[in-house]
């Protein structure tokens, strides 16, 4: 008996408990609400006016007729822009492989010319004054009249001692105008790279506007037919 008894004993207290709860909930409730203030109402979805606004139904046929057209003219724009915009994307992915070969060529190019010129033996800085102060003598003496041409050709002509000097020679000539051509090539192909990729920035605006100006053309004469179908209905 003792036990039945502590079992309702706690059965009430838990149920008071529970009352107590919810009453100091539905106070807290009460005292979030203010009297007479009705629940808040959701803004009301405004739709935007349709093009067949104020259209008489004698002109509605006639301007759903135009604005399928319209529609036909700008997709037609839009198709074509896509194609642009396509062909400027090849246009500067093929510009920029150019671009990369020419640059690849003018470092290989470059780098064989300062090898062939690193191959040259150095010079004595004295032994190059004295062929520069004989140069210039024999050059004062041939003006003076005092030195044939031959003398003066045989001078400015010494033969090298080494049998390598004029193949170098050749060689660095050869890769000195090689790099020269190939530096203007790849200065081409940047500035190629560069008209590429502002073309390719045109197109993507024009493609944009008139991708934007086909969808509006397009629900515009959806509007306009949907307005001619449901007079249509109502007569």
């Amino acid at each position: 008996m003792h036990s039945d008894a502590l079992v309702v004993v706690v059965a009430i207290g838990s149920a008071a408990c529970a009352m107590l709860v919810g009453l100091a909930f539905a106070s807290w409730l009460a005292s979030r609400a203010r009297p007479g203030e009705a629940e808040p109402v959701p803004p009301a979805v405004t739709l935007p006016p349709s093009v067949a606004d104020g259209v008489t139904a004698k002109q509605l046929p006639v301007l759903a007729q135009e604005l399928s057209a319209h529609a036909h003219s700008a997709a037609a724009q839009a198709a074509r822009a896509r194609a642009a915009l396509a062909a400027a994307r090849t246009a500067l992915t093929a510009a920029e492989t150019a671009r990369a070969r020419a640059e690849a060529q003018f470092d290989a190019v470059h780098a064989a010319h300062l090898a062939v010129l690193r191959t040259a033996p150095p010079q004595d800085p004295q032994t190059e004054e004295r062929q520069r102060q004989v140069s210039r003598a024999a050059l004062d003496a041939y003006r003076r009249g005092e030195l044939s041409v031959e003398a003066l050709r045989n001078v400015f002509g010494h033969a090298d001692p080494s049998p390598e000097r004029e193949q170098r020679e050749r060689e660095a000539d050869r890769l000195a105008l090689a790099e020269s051509q190939a530096r203007r090539a790849f200065q081409h192909a940047v500035a190629a790279a560069r008209m590429a990729r502002e073309e390719l920035h045109i197109a993507e605006v024009a493609e944009a506007a008139v991708r934007h100006e086909a969808a509006e053309a397009a629900i515009d004469a959806q509007d306009a037919a949907l307005a001619v179908r449901s007079r249509r209905r109502r007569r």
